[in-house]
Parts: C-alpha cells; sequence; structure tokens
C-alpha cells in the first residue's frame, strides 16, 4: 500500500504502512496529519485510519508538549535585569536560543510566550545598563577633558610670559596704552588701538617678539583655535584670545603680582568655572603658573579666601588692578 500524507499543506509520499509507523514514533508524521491512499475518496486524518496505527511503538502526539526551560530562565533573567543589568544580556541570548528551538520542535515544545518576555525585558535592561553605565562615565570624561584644558592653558601662560618679559626688557613695561605708539612707531605701522586683552597683546606681534597666537588661546565660551593669520589687526582676532590681562603690572618692586587669567563668562569679570573643572589659571609677574578654585556661586576666583580681584587683596599692594577682558 501507497500512502500519501500532508503535514502543514506539503504532500509527501509515497509511504509504506511501516514509515508511516517509524514516522509516528519520530515525530516526523502526526495523527493529525492527512493521509490518503488508493480505496479512499479523499484526504483523512491519519487518526481515522486505525489500521496504520496498529502497531506504532508511541505516538509523540501522546506526549504532552512540554515548555522550554531556557525560555522560562529568558523571563527570569530578563526580570532579574531591572535590578541587577548583568543579567540582562545572558537573558537576550536564552529568549533567541528558547525561540529558535521552540519553532523547530514541531509542536512538541511551547514557552515561546517566556521566551518574548524575557527578550523584551533583557532588551529594556540592556538599556538601563547602559544609561547606567553612560551616567558613571561622561561626569569622568568631563573632568578629565576639562584638566586636559586647564593643563593646555597653563602652558600657553608660561609660553608668552616670555614674551611679555621681553617686551619689559625693551619698551620698560608690560604692554599697555602707553606703549602702543612706541612699538607703531618702531614697527612704521598704525598703532593698536582698543582696551582689551587682545590688543595689549597684539603688541607683542607688532613688536615681532612673538609669531604664534596659539600661546593665548585659552578654552571658554565663545574662544576659538586661532587661524595663524597675524598681519596687523588679524592677530589674535575676536574669540582667538581666552585670557584677561591686568595691564599696570610693574615688577620694579620684586613682588609677585598676577597679569593673566583665564577663563572668564563672555563679557564679564566673572570667573566661568565649567571649562577648567572650577579652577582658575593665573598666570603671575615672576612667570609661576598657579591655579584657584572659582566661587561658583558668585564667580570670583579666591585667594587666602578672598576674591583675587578685590582692589583690598593684599596681593595687589595697593594697586588697583586695571583688568581687561578678551574680545
Amino acid at each position: 500500500m501507497e500512502i500519501f500524507i500532508q503535514h502543514q499543506g506539503q504532500q509527501t509520499g509515497p509511504f509504506s504502512p511501516q514509515e508511516i509507523q517509524a514516522g509516528l514514533a519520530s515525530g516526523l508524521h502526526q495523527v493529525s496529519d492527512l493521509i490518503w491512499y488508493e480505496g479512499i475518496d479523499g484526504w483523512i486524518p491519519l487518526s481515522n485510519a486505525p489500521h496504520l496505527l496498529a502497531g506504532a511503538p508511541q505516538f509523540p502526539s501522546a506526549v504532552p508538549a512540554e515548555n522550554s526551560g531556557l525560555a522560562i530562565a529568558s523571563m527570569i533573567l530578563g526580570i532579574s535585569a531591572f535590578l541587577c543589568g548583568v543579567t540582562a544580556i545572558p537573558a537576550v541570548i536564552c529568549g533567541h536560543i528558547a525561540l529558535s528551538k521552540i519553532k523547530r520542535s514541531q509542536g512538541r515544545m511551547t514557552g515561546g510566550g517566556f521566551a518574548i518576555a524575557g527578550l523584551i525585558t533583557g532588551y529594556l535592561g540592556m538599556l538601563i545598563l547602559i544609561a547606567s553605565v553612560a551616567g558613571l562615565v561622561t561626569p569622568l570624561v568631563i573632568r578629565q577633558r576639562n584638566k586636559a584644558h586647564m593643563t593646555q592653558a597653563i602652558s600657553n601662560a608660561r609660553s608668552f610670559s616670555l614674551a611679555l618679559f621681553e617686551f619689559e626688557a625693551e619698551y620698560g613695561s608690560f604692554p599697555n596704552a602707553a606703549t602702543a605708539p612706541l612699538v607703531a612707531e618702531d614697527a612704521g605701522t598704525p598703532v593698536i588701538r582698543g582696551s582689551s586683552s587682545n590688543a595689549r597683546f597684539r603688541q607683542l606681534f607688532q613688536a615681532k617678539i612673538i609669531q604664534s597666537e596659539v600661546a593665548f588661546y585659552a578654552k571658554s565660551v565663545g574662544t576659538h583655535k586661532p587661524d595663524g593669520n597675524i598681519s596687523g589687526n588679524n592677530a589674535l582676532a575676536p574669540g582667538e584670545c581666552g585670557f584677561g590681562y591686568i595691564e599696570n603690572i610693574r615688577t620694579d618692586d620684586g613682588v609677585p603680582r598676577p597679569i593673566a587669567m583665564a577663563p572668564f563668562k563672555s563679557g564679564s569679570t566673572e570667573f566661568d568655572p565649567m571649562p577648567f573643572a572650577g579652577k582658575a589659571v593665573v598666570l603671575w609677574s615672576d612667570s609661576s603658573v598657579r591655579y584657584l578654585p572659582i566661587d561658583r556661586s558668585t564667580g570670583e576666583a579666591t585667594l587666602d579666601g578672598q576674591n583675587l580681584l578685590d582692589p583690598s587683596h593684599p596681593v595687589w599692594g595697593g594697586i588697583t588692578p586695571s583688568l581687561l577682558l578678551p574680545e
């Protein structure tokens, strides 16, 4: 007898009765499959052909479907991921493996809902884990970046301090309004106008004491890396200088005093605590560079507990500091 069988819409065969029984035993065929053989009018369920079922060892259809252990594990791990994010990845792995095995079992294994629940909670747990790690790492990254900005500003301040001392040796003082016409006369170029730190530092370029704008860069809101164009007033164009400048400092008394500092809030005498991790970089008249804490509530850089820019601060020795801000 040649028997044809339909399983999930696909027709296979012919098979012998013994092959049908073997297929039932192995799970290849189900008693719900449709069969046809010569002598019957149409397709009938295999369960309606008892003469073919006789002698079959044990039909898989008689065995209850089992829940996938991996699917259950996936759901448990996924739920646990909300408390302990490290279980999120195992939840996702178990969920995908469980779904694959359930699909291949042809009905002998269930638990797809558990696996899907494990996948959903697992992926949500992964998002929570990533967000938590990012929340921990981001402040560290910002802190290290700000320290790098401060280190660069310290190095730059030390660099242009040498140019200031060379200028003082030639013109008798650091750049100020009175030295502007002297430098212009020596250079044979127009007098540099303005009352900003950029304008005073431009005298160093006009006197050909320094040729690089990079030394005057300090990270702050409104500053950007210099473009290298130092012709005329293009030297230290707005935004290319980050340092404020005290233009009335003398060195003949031998007392170190602040002469340049950063970073400032744009257009303000308040220091900005953001760029350098709450610190202000200060260049002193003895070429040393220090960093001072910034009071975040007032924007004041403090030295020995007192506002550095307060004219009554002992550091000024009775001199009222003339602070010029960067453009």
